[in-house]
């Protein structure tokens, strides 16, 4: 049975993956801390500290055969320009590099469907990404960048989230851009198949660096998410549009080509409406 390392375990993305391979594959984890794994309660996956003591404990007792690096930090809870660059950077370069030295065959990339300059979040996330094609020659690459995902249980740096839990509470006013941004949204469910499916095929991808954007073609306007999302939690909150600027090159409409994905094989079975409904009825 082959062995899968991920990182951010303890995360939402990272501990629905673990489980959904548990059965398939021997599971092992990386997490900044190996205290409080409350995603993993009941799970006997081996964890390791994600430091330069815990990354050489790994490698020694583990033979790694897969990297899947779901372990992110958005900087929506002020975290510093150094935080971010370490985060989504320093760290994932020092894995590679371990992955490399101890002969990982396949190193699968949490990317990001933002412009690099969308944000310094973005910035360390592409930056990485250029890392990966650089030393695709020494490990072969699967980078997948994500659209917005969303599901119950996501935590409240997850935009629909924070949002659905804000407007249960009945604030008074949550403060809005315009709102008119197009945004392509995933249920988790289905971004969890389209990991699986990646795994899956990993031994029949042609050449060393293969990216698969995981996104839907359907597409939801900022203000008509949250007008749905107040209607579904039936919260008394004012929107209050157009109080917050823009960011600096804000993404006006994603762009979205999840055509490689589909010819994988995988196909979303969750739309917005649907997705937005399940996610309220599950966090009332």
């Amino acid at each position: 049975m082959k062995t899968i390392l991920i990182t951010g375990i303890n995360g939402f993305l990272g501990s629905n993956l673990a489980k959904l391979f548990k059965p398939d594959y021997n599971i092992v984890g990386l997490e900044i801390s190996t205290k409080n794994l409350i995603r993993l309660q009941g799970e006997t996956f081996p964890v390791y500290e994600a430091n330069d003591a815990g990354l050489d404990k790994l490698f020694a007792e583990q033979k790694i055969d897969s990297i899947i690096y779901a372990a992110t930090l958005y900087g929506r809870n002020g975290e510093s320009k150094q935080q971010l660059l370490q985060a989504n950077l320093l760290a994932p370069l020092n894995l590679l590099e371990k992955a490399i030295e101890n002969k990982v065959e396949y190193f699968i990339n949490t990317d990001t469907v933002l412009d690099r300059y969308t944000s310094i979040y973005s910035l360390t996330k592409k930056q990485f990404t250029d890392w990966l094609k650089h030393r695709q020659n020494e490990i072969k690459i699967v980078n997948m960048p994500l659209e917005h995902f969303y599901g119950p249980e996501c935590p409240d740096t997850n935009f629909i989230s924070l949002m659905a839990k804000r407007l249960l509470a009945n604030e008074p006013e949550i403060a809005l851009t315009k709102g008119e941004p197009q945004r392509n949204f995933v249920y988790f469910t289905d971004l969890i198949e389209a990991y699986k499916l990646v795994v899956n095929k990993l031994e029949g991808l042609q050449g060393n660096f293969n990216e698969f954007e995981v996104s839907t073609t359907e597409l939801i306007s900022i203000r008509e998410l949250m007008l749905t999302l107040k209607t579904l939690t039936g919260s008394s909150t004012t929107l209050n549009f157009g109080a917050i600027p823009y960011r600096p090159n804000e993404l006006m409409k994603s762009e979205v080509d999840n055509s490689a994905m589909i010819a994988l094989g995988w196909k979303p079975k969750v739309n917005i409406t649907e997705g937005l409904k399940l996610t309220v009825e599950k966090m009332k």
